[in-house]
């Protein structure tokens, strides 16, 4: 029951991505957000979404603008989202933006899906090995070396390890001392995400990580792209177009990094020139830039190149989640292979013994 009440409580990238859906379609319905905002808080499955629902369509009957209202539950939305709605409202392309982000919900659900889906099997192959190596190893392994008469230090050292490991498992310290590090290191990162700081550290280690990196790079250019081309399309300024387009992209490393361009741009550097002195962004979207300034047609070239990006984060997450299978796969193999070795050397001494 305590389970079912912490998934109750949980707003997940599928909620999110209904809620969203539901929006778009009533505002292109022409229902008023207020009463749009009321009819969700009543049907949302999650309940904070039903709660952070509940006040914005309050926030709204006093005047309030949606943004400023979807900022009061940074729990429920991310800042891009919060961005790409204040963006959404000076452009009046909220219908647009609420597709959008319904869309991108419902590609970051599907993803997750796929991978839960890839590591299911490993982790129960995983699982099975721990199951191993506290129980089936030991038991085995105890009749073995006490037929053997060996001493502590005649246990060849796989024995060992795999003896010490079968312990430590067995005992209930272990897992509640790993409870304790899960709930202690979930604390410390969620105390992190609240300071700049720390943001960019957090992003700077998972920019690093092979694969994930890129797709976290890859995802912040394809909503920066597309938010610049939305923001100049209704007529923006370039720097504030930047700044928003930054924003909406809510990647700490982008932020920190797009001053730079904003600088050059104020100078009256061209924009695909001062693209470049960010070392965040792709040459192609450098190059696409160019083009688009040089035909007179950025606009549409921002929108090819935002569409083309978020074909690459398909392409990347979908291949990453692949790639993660036959990785713990393996892993698991060397556990497997190291629990099997460890239990036949103390037998094969026994045979040569005979």
């Amino acid at each position: 029951m305590a389970f079912k009440r912490f998934l109750s409580k949980r707003v997940t990238a599928q909620h999110r991505a209904v809620f969203f859906r539901c929006l778009a379609t009533l505002f292109e319905s022409g229902v008023p957000l207020l009463l749009s905002t009321q009819l969700l808080a009543r049907q949302t499955e999650s309940a904070p979404l039903a709660t952070a629902a509940d006040d914005i369509s309050r926030q709204l009957s006093r005047g309030n603008s949606l943004s400023a209202s979807m900022s009061r539950h940074p729990w429920c939305f991310t800042p891009m989202q919060m961005a790409l709605v204040r963006v959404g409202e000076n452009s009046g392309r909220l219908g647009g933006v609420f597709a959008r982000l319904a869309s991108d919900e419902e590609h970051r659900s599907a993803l997750m899906q796929k991978m839960r889906a890839s590591l299911l099997l490993p982790i129960f192959i995983s699982l099975a090995c721990v199951a191993l190596i506290a129980l089936i190893a030991p038991l085995v392994l105890g009749s073995v070396i006490q037929q053997m008469g060996l001493s502590e230090g005649q246990i060849p050292w796989p024995t060992r390890i795999l003896i010490f490991l079968a312990a430590v498992f067995r005992n209930p310290l272990c897992w509640v001392g790993l409870f304790v590090l899960m709930v202690a290191g979930a604390l410390a990162l969620a105390r992190l995400e609240k300071t700049p700081e720390g943001r960019r550290w957090r992003a700077s280690v998972l920019d690093h990580i092979p694969g994930l990196g890129r797709v976290l790079r890859l995802y912040a250019v394809a909503q920066f792209t597309q938010t610049l081309e939305t923001t100049l399309e209704v007529g923006f300024p370039l720097l504030k177009s930047l700044e928003m387009s930054a924003a909406a992209a809510a990647h700490p490393l982008l932020e920190e990094a797009i001053p730079v361009t904003m600088e050059a741009v104020e100078a009256g550097v061209e924009l695909d020139k001062a693209l470049a002195r960010c070392e965040f962004f792709p040459s192609l979207l450098i190059q696409g830039a160019k083009a688009g300034i040089e035909a007179g047609g950025l606009t549409h070239m921002l929108r090819h190149r935002a569409k083309m990006y978020q074909q690459d984060v398909d392409y990347a997450s979908e291949t990453l989640g692949h790639a993660l299978e036959p990785l713990v796969i393996a892993v698991v193999g060397l556990m497997v292979g190291f629990a099997v070795v460890a239990t036949l050397l103390p037998m094969t001494r026994l045979v040569d013994s005979l």
